[in-house]
């Protein structure tokens, strides 16, 4: 039985599912991974391996880290001579020219995780988790020139809980991404599945990520505001203020309606527990990380730290 011929794009973990329910097919072929080059990571900035070159290799499939696909004459041609039937790309990282897109006879598919239109770009997971959205899930759709605008083959909503951060959402979702990829592939290929427009009038956009995104602002942020961005960007860019002269970083927390002055830190009567006070309610942190020290949970750091923080209660 003659296997169709398929090419995939990604490079982090939440890739990984796609790419091994697409290995284990019996109808599919994975000729050849693309993924991002190796990076210096770490304190010490040594190289590493992107998590889909890790399992492409080990399941003995060519890798290819082309430092960039513009105007890339040899990776282009090195494409077309693998004759891919598709491409399947997640989390890649890179855009693809028109030119390369064109190649595959079926096109090329995409796994984004929103339900499109809806949140269109670099950080749906984390832009979902920021609007304390009840609900995301995957869309898969082929890919056009426009980014995340291609037209609809296949839609799962998932729940979001109040325990999901960026990183347990991205796991859910990547899972759920490898356990419809290949019935969906197979099933367009096939010609069983019709392609359905977006709405763009309904799109919205998220942008990328940054460092400082991560930034607490007391005086201008409601406790529900704040526990939304801790879920968001856990494990990064993380949520931060500054206390006693260091990074202060909050990893997990809840909220209360407790009104306490914004920024201001106290501490239960049983001294159990610590609120900060925000524009409107509070937050009551559960995990910590001081800087230059490991994550805590806040008793530990009550502990090591209460005369501290009665004599300087207020957090930057």
């Amino acid at each position: 039985m003659k296997k169709y011929q398929v090419i995939f794009f990604g490079t982090p973990e939440i890739a990984l599912p796609t790419l091994h329910s697409l290995a284990e097919s019996e109808e599919i072929e994975v000729v050849a991974v693309v993924t991002q080059p190796d990076k210096p990571a770490g304190r010490h900035l040594e190289m590493t391996q992107s998590a889909v070159k890790v399992l492409a290799e080990k399941s003995g499939i060519p890798v290819l880290q082309p430092e960039s696909l513009r105007d890339n004459e040899e990776f282009t041609d090195l494409i077309r001579e693998l004759k891919p039937d598709a491409f399947v790309i997640i989390s890649y990282g890179q855009i693809i020219p028109k030119k390369i897109l064109n190649i595959p006879k079926h096109g090329a598919l995409n796994i984004h995780v929103s339900l499109l239109p809806k949140y269109r770009g670099a950080s749906p997971i984390q832009q979902a988790l920021l609007n304390g959205e009840s609900a995301t899930g995957i869309t898969i759709i082929k890919i056009n020139e426009k980014m995340d605008a291609g037209d609809i083959l296949f839609v799962k909503k998932l729940p979001i809980s109040d325990e999901d951060t960026a990183e347990s959402l991205g796991q859910k979702l990547g899972v759920m991404g490898g356990e419809f990829i290949t019935p969906v592939l197979l099933d367009y290929i096939d010609g069983h599945l019709r392609p359905i427009p977006q709405n763009h009038a309904q799109a919205t956009f998220c942008s990328k990520i940054e460092k400082d995104d991560g930034r607490i602002r007391w005086t201008e942020q409601t406790a529900q505001e704040i526990f939304n961005q801790i879920r968001a960007f856990t494990p990064w860019p993380s949520c931060f203020t500054s206390w006693d002269g260091k990074r202060l970083k909050i990893i997990e927390a809840k909220y209360r309606d407790e009104k306490i002055t914004p920024g201001l830190m106290k501490i239960s009567k049983e001294e159990k527990s610590l609120a900060v006070g925000t524009k409107e309610g509070s937050i009551y942190p559960i995990k910590i990380q001081l800087e230059g020290k490991g994550i805590i949970d806040i008793q530990t750091f009550l502990n090591g730290n209460r005369e501290k923080i009665e004599k300087n209660p207020q957090l930057l």
